[in-house]
């Protein structure tokens, strides 16, 4: 059973010359009892995932469904 799916998932903050691309069309799901790490580089997104996945912020693009439900 299908508990998180992330679907073309995209965060920008800033305009012009101060944009900066968080996130770039993530896609991916988790299944229930399934074990997930996020890893990467400083400045990866890590964060900026984790929000957008509790909550905290919106996503530019995309949609987060949490047990089948979009949140946003």
């Amino acid at each position: 059973m299908e508990i998180l799916r992330v679907e073309n998932l995209s965060k920008v903050y800033g305009k012009g010359e101060n944009k900066v691309v968080a996130l770039d069309n993530v896609s991916f799901s988790v299944e229930k009892g399934e074990f997930v790490a996020i890893v990467g580089a400083s400045g990866s997104g890590k964060s900026t995932l984790l929000h957008l996945v509790g909550g905290v912020d919106r996503p530019t693009k995309g949609k987060v469904f949490i047990d089948g439900k979009n949140i946003y």
